[in-house]
């Protein structure tokens, strides 16, 4: 197993922090300096702007991510795909051009160096298993972009390169053409068809070839980051070969590069595609920990002690990614989302507050029709957005979590906390949990409809703490007292305190609550403790004639997942 370097944190100066407060003063929000025990901390946090504009990433960077102390954003596809006003389109590339639907070339390497002077890298999603369906529409077609296609056939001459000037053809791609439906033959679901799509041949020298030098086109553009898609159906050794050619073109060891796979593992699946196989590459998404979040916020939260020492099992911390939702699991069930009020705020509050895995947010609008794109969105063209606006109220198209106070103040927990072990663990045995950060940090959560009374034990130094859960200005503390949190903790709600945010030296804001906090008054208690989570990664055609993206289904328990 290869534990690779990740590319350390940005500790953002406070020159810097203060003038991007300056510049920020927009909107009550936590746009202005922060003090030196935050921005020297470790940095790690990322989150997904799902399909948002480069325009509108690049100025969020400036305003909200970088002065709350976040790693990574992680854009979607910014390669040349297939028109179409859904969401999935970005994942059927027809060119590796970096003109996509979300903006320009110019753009892309704009918001890059925009985010960089905020202290934020940029991680692209990159999708290298596949390109349209077979069954697209009939014909010569074109792409955001204006390069040719034609689904029918496998032609894609928008692939060109200087080595490889007719770009890519129908022996290009594995020669199986039919779907993929035995997931224990590792061939099949390595060199056939997902719904439809064209399965790139990820041994060929050619493809290696044309991929890599798209990654160096990445990365010259400023991208320290990948998040590969789709891994599970591409050989890891293939993977490997790639990710060696790309760290050879631009002088690099290949396990310096900071390379985030997608894998969802199944025990009753070839063993050839278990996440497991691929972390000689990278890191890897550990799907296990949304599932525990989902069931257990919906059942008893006490049964997450212990959590780490069952996903190490699976996936050791350091290379786990670990997300409540991402835009998948949000849309397909088997996952806690915005619509599930407080559960789903304060899951993410116990992804930051937790010591395993490296904590993934998501960042999207609102949905109602699950292949939606993002608000206004066209076939060719996703619009900009200005998210002091648009964050303004929690009323908008977009759920603004980035913003929220609680993701505010557990961002900057998080980074306060570095490595420290999670101490002190306690619970009712139900709705009640509490824990300490080794003398770094305390969280206690509260996921039932009543208040609580608590008494907990904390490694926290006595004092008193601003709880950075609930507020950003610390009008709201807590009191630490020979180890003692004694407190009320409101329904569907949490304190968190950490070590550099006291009632005399805290995090300065300008308002006491972000405008975008959700509305949990209306919290629903009453869910159905037997979930069967289910997640769809790819979906079989539409009545468009275009193959959406997923068609492949599993239901998940815990850490385990059966195909249905």
């Amino acid at each position: 197993m290869v534990v690779q370097n990740r590319p350390a944190g940005r500790a953002v100066a406070i020159g810097v922090a203060i003038a991007m407060a300056c510049a920020a003063l927009v909107a009550p929000t936590l746009a202005q300096a922060q003090p030196e025990a935050r921005t020297s901390a470790k940095k790690d946090v990322q989150v997904i702007a799902f399909q948002q504009s480069w325009n509108t990433i690049a100025k969020e960077c400036t305003d909200t991510y970088g002065p709350e102390g976040v790693a990574y954003v992680e854009v979607s596809p910014p390669q040349e795909s297939i028109q179409g006003t859904q969401w999935w389109t970005s994942y059927q590339p027809v060119s590796y051009k970096l003109d996509s639907k979300l903006g320009t070339e110019a753009e892309f390497k704009n918001m890059i160096k925009q985010c960089n002077a905020a202290g934020v890298d940029i991680i692209a999603d990159v999708v290298i298993n596949q390109t349209t369906g077979s069954d697209v529409a009939a014909g010569d077609q074109k792409g955001v972009a204006g390069s040719d296609y034609n689904g029918s056939t496998g032609t894609y001459p928008g692939f060109a390169t200087s080595q490889y000037p007719g770009g890519i053809t129908d022996s290009d791609f594995h020669g199986c053409k039919r779907n993929i439906s035995d997931y224990t033959n590792q061939q099949e679901v390595q060199e056939c068809r997902l719904s439809s799509m064209w399965d790139f041949d990820s041994e060929s020298e050619k493809v290696q070839d044309i991929q890599s030098d798209y990654l160096v086109s990445l990365w010259n553009a400023g991208v320290r980051a990948f998040r590969m898609d789709a891994v599970k159906h591409i050989n890891t050794n293939s993977m490997k070969a790639l990710k060696e050619k790309f760290a050879q073109k631009i002088g690099k060891n290949a396990n310096d590069i900071y390379w985030i796979q997608e894998v969802i593992g199944n025990s009753s699946e070839a063993s050839g595609i278990q996440p497991s196989n691929y972390l000689q590459n990278g890191t890897v998404t550990q799907f296990g920990f949304k599932s525990e979040m989902n069931q257990a916020f919906k059942d008893k939260i006490a049964k997450l002690k212990g959590l780490k020492d069952r996903l190490d099992k699976d996936i050791d911390s350091a290379n786990a990614n670990v997300f409540v939702t991402n835009w998948d699991t949000a849309r397909n069930q088997g996952a806690l989302t915005y619509k599930d009020g407080s559960r789903f705020q304060l899951a993410n509050a116990f992804m930051l507050a937790y010591d395993y895995g490296t904590p993934r947010l998501l960042s999207d609008y609102k949905w109602d029709v699950n292949d939606n794109g993002a608000p206004g969105a066209t076939d060719t063209k996703v619009p900009d957005v200005d998210m002091g606006s648009a964050c303004s109220a929690n009323s908008s198209d977009w759920n603004c979590e980035q913003r929220w106070t609680s993701t505010r103040g557990m961002i900057a927990f998080h980074n306060y906390a570095g490595d420290a072990a999670v101490t002190d663990w306690q619970d009712d045995g139900d709705s009640n949990i509490a824990f300490s950060r080794d003398g770094k940090g305390f969280i206690a959560i509260n996921n039932s409809k009543d208040d609580k009374n608590a008494s907990y034990t904390t490694s926290l130094a006595d004092g008193e703490y601003c709880d950075v859960y609930a507020v950003m200005d610390c009008s709201k503390t807590v009191t630490v007292k020979g180890g003692k949190v004694e407190t009320k903790i409101p329904a569907h709600s949490a304190i968190a305190l950490y070590a550099g945010a006291t009632k005399t030296s805290h995090p300065q804001a300008s308002a006491a609550k972000d405008p975008s906090d959700p509305d949990i008054g209306q919290q629903d208690d009453e869910v159905s403790a037997t979930d069967k989570t289910v997640t769809i990664y790819y979906k079989p055609a539409n009545a468009t004639g275009r193959p959406p993206r997923s068609t492949t289904v599993w239901a998940m328990t815990g850490t385990s997942r059966k195909p249905t």
